[in-house]
């Protein structure tokens, strides 16, 4: 094995095992790197690839006349700074070089989210599908309420133990990025959903450690959760349809009824508030609400 298939291969150990992230977020920060590397060293496959602010600069303006969108250019930038902590991490360099450099600004954009009455619909929809003892009906119908009901991310919920979860205490408790652990409450709605989910589980004969899997109790795919999302949400007339929308929408209802916003930073599992401002936004119709109710002349 070359000297660089050895460390790219030790990145993404770190960033499977150590950092946690979903195979999605592996691949995109695996692939950035090969192509720092490749734009740095060419074909030498027997360089140490250690990042350096002259060479990220010079990378970026490359990728920039490529057409790349500003938000692809940060998240690519993003890998390399991940790669250069993980050198530190691994013992390969003492310390990591300054890495701070100009990037494009990036237009923010709000958010997509599910309306309330919308995903009322959905939950309603979703229900009545629910046949007696079918497993895939309820498994579908389980899966959909946990991510408006707690935020979590898709790899989050594929990775969920029986150990993750606690009827007694009403709480949920999530691995997220960095292995970062945090507490979800689980409210008496969602509650009885899992259990009822649980029940059929095991009136099936499904026996597996992930509460939620496949039924020869295998963990779930990305992409099938993906796909049962994405066809719940097709009635509705969300700009996304995916479990990601849902997690926006979980965290702009909270906000949307008062939630403080330092607390759904905790149960969004975000290392930053900067993170979780961007759902400090609100629809046209609760500003007409505000107006109508704080406007003098609003009548």
């Amino acid at each position: 094995m070359s000297t660089r298939s050895k460390y790219i291969a030790q990145f993404t150990e770190y960033l499977s095992v150590e950092r946690n992230y979903s195979s999605h977020t592996v691949k995109a920060y695996v692939q950035d790197l090969v192509s720092y590397v490749f734009f740095v060293y060419g074909d030498s496959e027997d360089a140490i690839p250690l990042p350096s602010a002259k060479d990220l600069r010079k990378w970026v303006r490359d990728l920039a006349l490529g057409d790349n969108s500003p938000k692809t250019i940060h998240r690519k930038v993003s890998s390399i700074r991940t790669y250069a902590k993980f050198l530190v991490t691994s013992g390969t360099v003492s310390t990591a070089k300054p890495l701070d450099i100009q990037l494009p600004k990036i237009k923010k954009r709000l958010p997509s989210f599910v309306k309330i009455k919308e995903i009322d619909a959905v939950i309603t929809e979703l229900a009545n599908k629910c046949l007696d003892d079918d497993y895939l009906s309820h498994l579908k119908y389980a899966v959909f309420l946990i991510f408006y009901h707690t935020g979590i991310r898709k790899s989050e919920l594929i990775s969920l133990t029986t150990s993750s979860y606690s009827e007694s205490k009403g709480e949920l408790r999530v691995l997220g990025k960095g292995n970062k652990e945090r507490i979800i409450p689980v409210g008496v709605e969602l509650k009885q959903v899992i259990s009822r989910f649980l029940e059929i589980k095991c009136r099936n004969g499904v026996e597996s450690d992930f509460i939620f899997c496949i039924f020869g109790g295998e963990r779930l795919k990305e992409k099938w959760v993906y796909n049962v999302i994405n066809n719940a949400l097709a009635i509705t007339f969300a700009d996304k349809k995916s479990p990601h929308a849902l997690r926006h929408s979980f965290a702009t209802h909270l906000l949307q009824n008062g939630a403080d916003i330092n607390a759904i930073k905790e149960l969004l599992g975000h290392s930053s508030l900067s993170a979780t401002q961007i759902y400090a936004h609100n629809d046209i119709d609760q500003l007409k609400r505000v107006y109508k109710d704080t406007h003098p002349f609003s009548d």
